[in-house]
């Protein structure tokens, strides 16, 4: 079961990665014309899949959410600035359902 958990981070972390690199070659280089039109459309196929993977961090055991948030929570930050509502609906979920459950028990 570690080995499933570790390639599922490992594969999710990946994702997210990718797709924040191609949000920043979307919107950084305007001159660049194609090479952006070519990374909005791959954020616009990629952007279900970050959701469900999104949707499956909501739905780990609270010490596994716990355990990778370190990682993962530099990426949710930055996807905070994504254009998609979808994305941002879901983090809000995150950081509403998990986050802040963690924070508040760290304060108890």
């Amino acid at each position: 079961a570690a080995a499933v958990e570790y390639r599922l981070v490992s594969f999710s972390l990946h994702v997210l990665r990718d797709f924040l690199k191609l949000r920043e070659v979307a919107q950084a280089n305007p001159a660049d014309g194609a090479r952006a039109q070519l990374a909005s459309r791959a954020l616009r196929e990629l952007e279900p899949t970050v959701v469900t993977l999104l949707q499956g961090l909501l739905s780990f055991h609270e010490w596994q959410f716990a355990k990778h948030l370190p990682a993962f929570y530099p990426l949710f930050v930055d996807l905070m600035h994504c254009d998609s509502k979808e994305i941002r609906g879901v983090l809000r979920e995150v950081f509403s359902q998990r986050v802040g459950l963690i924070l508040q028990q760290q304060q108890a």
